[in-house]
């Protein structure tokens, strides 16, 4: 009888694709694409505006996409703009409007994104988890 042996880093047969996707990409891969689109916008506002806001992030991406007037900003990646503040990467100051948080630099620098989780469910949220 011939013993196979299966190495430990082939994914179990019944596994379902959420199951693969989840032990191989993470839960939230799809939510820090969002956070990725909104990337050099968020830079760009926050570096060269004088009174930063979430809409002047929302309206450069959008017109960079061709959509501005053809989606409404209000509310438009809301749950990503609540992630950023979670994770402390940018806060808002009543009407001073937005500032970088204390996490600035670690998003923005080489350290990739493991170090965080998002959920843009209903209530969605934001953690640090390293």
């Amino acid at each position: 009888m011939n013993n196979i042996n299966t190495p430990n880093h082939l994914i179990d047969p019944i596994d379902t694709p959420n199951e693969i996707w989840l032990n191989k990409v993470g839960y939230d891969s799809a939510n820090k694409r969002m956070v990725a689109k909104v990337y050099k916008h968020l830079y760009n506002v926050m570096t060269l505006a004088t009174k930063p806001s979430w809409t002047a992030i929302i309206r450069e991406m959008l017109i960079e996409d061709n959509k501005l007037g053809k989606v409404s900003l209000n509310g438009y990646y809301s749950t990503i703009r609540k992630n950023l503040k979670d994770i402390e990467v940018i806060q808002y100051n009543g009407r001073k409007g937005l500032s970088k948080g204390k996490n600035w630099d670690r998003f923005f620098g080489d350290e990739d994104w493991s170090w965080f989780i998002t959920n843009t469910n209903s209530g969605g949220y934001g953690r640090i988890i390293k």
